[in-house]
């Protein structure tokens, strides 16, 4: 698989000395789900900002399709990219849902008719086509959290950099959304998300980085990162409770194996149940 993103010990402070990242490097392959972990004020925010061209380091460089962000030729590529912000309110200005969805492939000079085609089919994707004509601001947060990933598939990207997801919304939201980038990563899509929510990780990421204060602590397999006890807690983070659970469990001898998915779980302690059965 190639390396659709490239970064290399790229440092980026803002206004005022504060620091945010400090020498970090990794690649992103075609294809791949890689989830950015961390605590607020890791860095995962600037970090997608800075993968999508939108700050630009003050050392070090990134790459994405080949094009180094700080060149010419990043126009070129600049489509390929969708990004979702964390605040659905800082991607949504027009007075309608239609037209702030419209505005990437309007920017690019298309023909209004498949303007309109582009729009459509992405409201449907999104379960929102009866949100056409509302403004906004008039939407619950859930709402304007899709319409915001609408902007951001509309012109159907290689790439998809979302900041905090899942964050604020309700569970049957938060279950869609991630079934959703299931469904884009089948279909092609590389996906890069961040998040301090371990609980998601299981289900959506192949990968894991773990950040804290601008810096990487280790990257890893889903499973390999969400093991690391001790590593989570330098991130003042946590596994996920099933892991937490089972890891008690298994110290008792009353199961063998540590799970990280719900159905995981449930073929554990079938086995369990079994072999006492069977005892």
């Amino acid at each position: 698989m190639k390396n659709l993103i490239e970064v290399s010990e790229i440092e980026y402070a803002y206004a005022g000395g504060i620091k945010a990242i400090s020498n970090v490097s990794f690649s992103v392959s075609e294809g791949e789900r890689l989830g950015i972990l961390g605590p607020n004020g890791a860095g995962k925010s600037t970090l997608i900002l800075l993968m999508a061209g939108l700050l630009r380091p003050n050392n070090g460089w990134v790459k994405v399709l080949g094009k180094e962000t700080r060149s010419k030729e990043f126009e070129e590529v600049r489509s390929s990219i969708g990004v979702v912000f964390q605040d659905p309110d800082d991607q949504l200005f027009n007075n309608t849902v239609f037209d702030d969805v419209a505005y990437g492939p309007r920017s690019l000079g298309m023909d209004e008719c498949e303007v309109e085609k582009f729009v459509n089919e992405t409201l449907k994707l999104m379960g929102i086509p009866h949100l056409a004509d509302r403004p906004p601001h008039h939407l619950s947060y859930g709402e304007k959290k899709k319409v915001a990933i609408a902007t951001a598939l509309v012109l159907k990207p290689k790439i998809l950099l979302l900041d905090e997801p899942t964050a604020n919304l309700d569970p049957r939201s938060k279950n869609g959304l991630l079934d959703l980038l299931k469904d884009l990563n089948r279909g092609g899509t590389t996906i890069v998300l961040t998040t301090h929510d371990v609980e998601i990780l299981p289900d959506i990421i192949d990968r894991v980085i773990l950040m804290n204060r601008g810096k990487i602590l280790g990257s890893g397999s889903t499973r390999e990162m969400l093991y690391e006890e001790q590593l989570l807690g330098e991130a003042s983070m946590e596994p996920p409770l099933i892991v937490k659970l089972f890891t008690k469990l298994k110290t008792k001898g009353l199961v063998q194996k540590i799970p990280l998915t719900i159905d995981e779980a449930e073929k554990i302690i079938d086995e369990t149940l079994k072999k006492s059965e069977d005892g």
